[in-house]
């Protein structure tokens, strides 16, 4: 899956929020339904989400922060974004892998 491309098509056609503070109140209100995070994302970040939110799937990308940024057209880097609403996009079908 070209995931850079599907980022743009979930950004066009769906609602994805970025950074922590907004993947972590999203998941806090119930409307998350995927998180990626960067390859450099902060370990302890992403234990603590996978942990108080087991119901809402995590992958980490292979991309670093800056690259994750470029590929969602952002003018800076971004660790971590919220799924809420995929679009047309086949975001959803990315399985957790941590």
């Amino acid at each position: 899956m070209d995931i850079a491309r599907q980022l743009k098509q979930g950004m066009s056609t769906g609602n994805l929020v970025f950074g922590q503070r907004q993947t972590r109140s999203a998941c806090a209100n119930g409307d998350a339904r995927l998180v990626i995070v960067a390859a450099n994302c902060p370990s302890d970040y992403i234990s603590k989400i996978s942990e108080s939110h087991p119901d809402v799937t995590v992958h980490q990308v292979a991309m670093v922060n800056g690259q994750l940024g470029a590929a969602c057209a952002k003018p800076f880097p971004v660790s971590a974004l919220c799924v809420i609403d995929p679009g047309q996009s086949d975001l959803l079908s990315l399985s957790s892998n941590l």
